[in-house]
């Protein structure tokens, strides 16, 4: 059976996802289906051809059990937003496919392929050659508390990654009181970060019950985080970043500690950013994971002790670090309230 999501809505916007059987894909389905304003036309994979969605996640049986289409198919779409949800490097070309056959929708990249603005940006964060630069200048990056009035007018996104949605949410309103030169951040993620093909330091009997830094002062989300916040006329800090992996399936929680140069009311700095951001959830204190696993809401916190300070951010990395975000992106593109579709709850046990 293959369904079509969101049948009786009076006004389709249609959508096709690139990629539907990886954990971003298949969070993005999961978001999909209860949003009362997209529905899905098609699903797009290369190994994962011809298999249906429920065969891949048995979770989707009565829900969608799309078949899997040769990505070979995507010239022939002509749905009102492709999604593309792919590993470095395939999401540029994917673009690139539909762009040189003529496709008139708009585009929205989950993957990392247009978060930099130049091609030697990429080549340094990400380690390879970028396959199409011609393109990195028709995408917008898409952080929505931020540049929201951009990302509505844009008709090709790029959607943060999940570290750098987390480290700039707690970062961006510090940097813009003029006050930090410094920052030390700890950021732990869970294993659904790594993406459904497992190697040796990602697999579960690696993960479980274990605790690992990597990529120390070198995670590739620190070049989209440096990049934006100087796009936004801030001045940028020193980051120096741990990223570090944890025993858990989803989510990041992170703190950004440093001294301010000044006297700065960290309370009313939090307030006036994201006074108007209804997917940002102000703490008393640093939050905790669990409240933002499973939803769409990012939850900061901190702790000030006179000049010294400890921001806490909590997001689920396949929510606000990946399809949440990218619904809320969505939602702008498409002149509908940003949290449409998001307001979930979450897991709450």
């Amino acid at each position: 059976m293959t369904l079509e999501f969101n049948q009786n809505i009076m006004e389709k916007i249609t959508l096709s996802i690139v990629g539907a059987s990886g954990y971003t894909g298949m969070e993005t389905l999961r978001y999909l289906s209860k949003h009362p304003n997209f529905v899905l036309k098609s699903v797009y994979g290369a190994s994962s051809a011809g298999q249906t969605i429920d065969e891949i996640y048995p979770a989707f049986m009565g829900v969608c059990e799309n078949e899997i289409e040769p990505i070979d198919n995507l010239v022939k779409d002509t749905v009102d937003v492709v999604v593309l949800a792919l590993p470095h490097g395939l999401s540029a070309a994917a673009a690139n496919t539909l762009l040189k056959a003529g496709y008139k929708g708009k585009i929205i990249d989950i993957g990392s392929d247009f978060r930099l603005n130049t091609s030697p940006d990429y080549e340094k964060w990400y380690s390879m050659t970028h396959p199409h630069p011609e393109l990195l200048e028709k995408f917008t990056y898409g952080l929505p508390e931020f540049n929201r009035f951009e990302v509505k007018n844009a008709d090709y996104v790029a959607n943060p990654g999940c570290f750098a949605t987390a480290l700039q949410l707690a970062l961006i309103p510090l940097a813009q009181t003029g006050a930090i030169h410094d920052v030390y951040v700890t950021g732990l993620t869970g294993s659904s970060g790594s993406g459904a093909q497992h190697t040796a330091t990602t697999h579960f009997t690696t993960r479980e019950g274990n605790i690992m830094a990597y990529k120390v002062f070198k995670h590739q989300h620190i070049g989209e985080v440096e990049q934006n916040i100087a796009r936004l006329g801030e001045k940028v800090p020193d980051i120096h970043f741990t990223p570090v992996s944890g025993s858990f399936t989803r989510g990041i929680w992170m703190t950004i500690a440093g001294s301010l140069s000044k006297t700065v009311d960290l309370e009313e700095v939090f307030e006036s950013a994201y006074y108007n951001a209804p997917l940002v959830r102000l703490r008393q204190g640093l939050p905790e994971l669990k409240p933002v696993v499973g939803s769409a809401f990012a939850d900061i916190g901190w702790v000030q002790n006179g000049y010294n300070f400890v921001v806490g951010v909590a997001i689920d990395n396949m929510g606000k670090g990946a399809a949440t975000q990218m619904f809320q992106n969505l939602n702008l593109m498409f002149d509908l309230p940003e949290e449409t579709g998001l307001s979930d709850a979450g897991i709450i046990l």
